[in-house]
């Protein structure tokens, strides 16, 4: 209900230019003292019965009229209505005498609305505080009661500075700071009865002349939100655990393999893409200079794919097939389709590997008609037989390589733009080894043995052979590495290998690199070679106790201490002080 709905219309009222008996007698029969006055429709004012005592009854009202009586809109809005004790306000919009509102009615009417407020306040979620303008609690609703566990008969009446001196609240009142800044304010509160985590907002209730008469404070619960809050923590935690965990795992799988030495953070990355898209159907362009180890990628993803049986994984180097029998090797041929073409014809590469993984290596090799007709393989999953009618239905992963830009050929015009999208889906750039430097000392360990176990030999590097090999930058890359520790193996008869038994080249290279290094005055330590002998030893087989006893003093020397050196490893300070100990390493005689 409105409180325009309560607007009386029975209400008498006179003509300005009525005699004053005729009001007289409206006024006994109504039984009030005053009533309006209308010319017309229009409200002029309020004609009062002590101003026709004694008064010649035939005369006109008109000179009686109170014309600066209160009157009231019908858009007022209701906090805004004047206060009266009279019997009645005549209400008036625009000049037009709309009714007259009793005061009686106006009272009940506040106190219902009054009611049914206290009613919605006492029924809210969210625990409701109401203060005076000097902080006196004037109300608190059934919520506040039980997340505060403060009963109304404990605290109505009693002034909030009251409650902070009897150590109620663990922290500051939220009230008692709005009291202070005329502003609002939230903050966390906690309740020494109950030790909630409670969320509060106090917001200054101010009268029209701008005076601070009341404070209203909110207060949610918000323990199960912290709960769930803490959960979600631990949960993160749990998570960023677990993804280390299987990080961990996934390297040492990589290293229990044998197939692929990644110690340093470049390549970590790299293969953590190559597990994450691996069981995908997705083609994958693997890009990286000549000898970073593109196939040795592609069978790893091929391996940890869906596409994993007997025979289904397949090489075909598109530099090394002459373009005239491409096409008959990936696509097959039927009988008779050209001179020389076997009898009941053969199936190409995309039917033998069928449901398996097709490596397309040197991808940048491949001539242009070739690149039209495998962009309509990736596109509609089916080929044709050279000299055939009829397609034949595929189900071939792709996984492309190459060493060339293809960006840049496809500006040249010597790559398909389309195919290059097609193939572009998810790009896995291998880094060179010059650039991942952490993985050259477990890569010459592990070729080394590799090599010893091959020819039987117990060849070992010395120091400073290991040292100029971490110099050198490796064009051909890892390739290079190996057929670099393959020679040694092979060519000199020494037990330990020696730099003089190194190629020039590398002699030369490392040399200059290593002056290079000296001028930076700088000392680095490679950690990766620590956590390599620290953390699996016979990993390293015991053949660079030097490399592991430099790389320690580097180490130390970086951090300053046993503590910090242990943390950067990833190993106790017990085990370096063991490792100081087994190499007769004084902390102090390196600083």
């Amino acid at each position: 209900m409105k409180w325009t709905d309560i607007i009386e219309q029975n209400v008498p009222v006179v003509q300005s230019a009525d005699p004053i008996w005729k009001v007289s007698e409206y006024m006994k029969i109504a039984e009030l003292d005053k009533l309006p006055v209308l010319s017309d429709q229009n409200f002029i004012g309020i004609i009062h019965a002590r101003d026709l005592l004694n008064t010649d009854s035939d005369r006109s009202i008109e000179e009686y009229i109170d014309k600066k009586c209160v009157t009231i809109d019908c858009t007022t809005e209701l906090h805004r209505l004047p206060s009266f004790t009279n019997q009645f306000l005549p209400v008036v919009k625009d000049g037009i005498y709309c009714g007259s509102i009793r005061s009686d009615k106006i009272y009940r009417y506040l106190q219902d609305e009054l009611n049914q407020l206290m009613l919605v306040i006492d029924n809210s979620y969210d625990g409701i505080l109401i203060t005076d303008g000097e902080g006196c609690i004037l109300h608190i609703n059934k919520a506040f009661e039980q997340i505060a566990m403060l009963s109304k008969e404990e605290i109505i009446g009693m002034n909030m500075t009251d409650l902070v001196d009897k150590g109620l609240f663990l922290n500051d009142s939220v009230v008692m700071k709005t009291l202070e800044l005329g502003k609002s304010y939230t903050n966390i509160q906690k309740y020494k009865n109950t030790r909630l985590y409670t969320l509060v907002t106090a917001t200054p209730v101010c009268d029209q002349k701008g005076d601070l008469i009341r404070v209203l404070a909110n207060v949610r619960d918000i323990s199960e939100l912290t709960r769930i809050q803490e959960q979600l923590d631990e949960s993160k935690k749990l998570t960023s655990l677990y993804q280390s965990e299987l990080k961990q795992l996934r390297f040492e799988k990589i290293n229990a393999s044998g197939k692929i030495i990644a110690h340093s953070q470049e390549m970590q990355e790299v293969l953590d893409l190559v597990y994450h898209v691996a069981s995908c159907d997705s083609t994958v362009l693997l890009l990286g200079e000549s000898g970073v180890g593109k196939e040795v990628i592609a069978k790893v993803l091929h391996e940890n794919s869906l596409r994993v049986k007997k025979d289904s994984f397949m090489k075909v180097n598109c530099g090394s097939i002459p373009p005239n029998l491409l096409e008959s090797e990936l696509f097959g041929y039927e009988q008779g389709a050209f001179t020389g073409a076997k009898k009941g014809g053969k199936p190409g590469m995309f039917e033998l590997v069928n449901n398996g993984t097709l490596f397309l290596d040197e991808i940048g090799e491949l001539p242009l008609e070739m690149q039209v007709k495998l962009l309509r393989v990736l596109q509609e999953q089916e080929i044709m037989r050279v000299g055939g009618t009829q397609t034949i239905k595929v189900n071939v992963r792709i996984i492309a390589a190459t060493n060339r830009n293809l960006e840049k050929m496809v500006k040249e015009g010597t790559f398909r733009l389309d195919l290059y999208y097609r193939l572009n889906i998810v790009p896995i750039t291998i880094p060179p080894l010059r650039e991942r430097k952490d993985d050259i000392t477990p890569l010459l360990g592990y070729f080394l043995k590799q090599f010893n176990e091959k020819y039987q030999y117990t060849k070992r590097f010395s120091k400073e052979v290991v040292d100029q090999l971490l110099l050198y930058h490796y064009p051909g890359n890892v390739r290079e590495l190996s057929n670099i520790v393959e020679r040694l193996v092979l060519t000199y008869r020494d037990d330990v290998l020696e730099p003089r038994h190194l190629p020039k080249h590398i002699r030369e290279c490392s040399k200059a690199e290593e002056n290079t290094m000296i001028q930076q005055d700088e000392p680095k330590a490679d950690l990766n070679i620590i956590k390599l002998f620290w953390n699996d030893p016979a990993e390293g087989d015991n053949l660079f106790e030097h490399v592991e006893k430099e790389a320690l003093i580097q180490a130390l020397k970086k951090y300053g201490s046993v503590r910090k050196t242990g943390k950067a490893i990833g190993v106790s300070h017990t085990t370096v002080l063991n490792k100081m100990k087994k190499f007769g390493v004084a902390l102090e005689e390196i600083r």
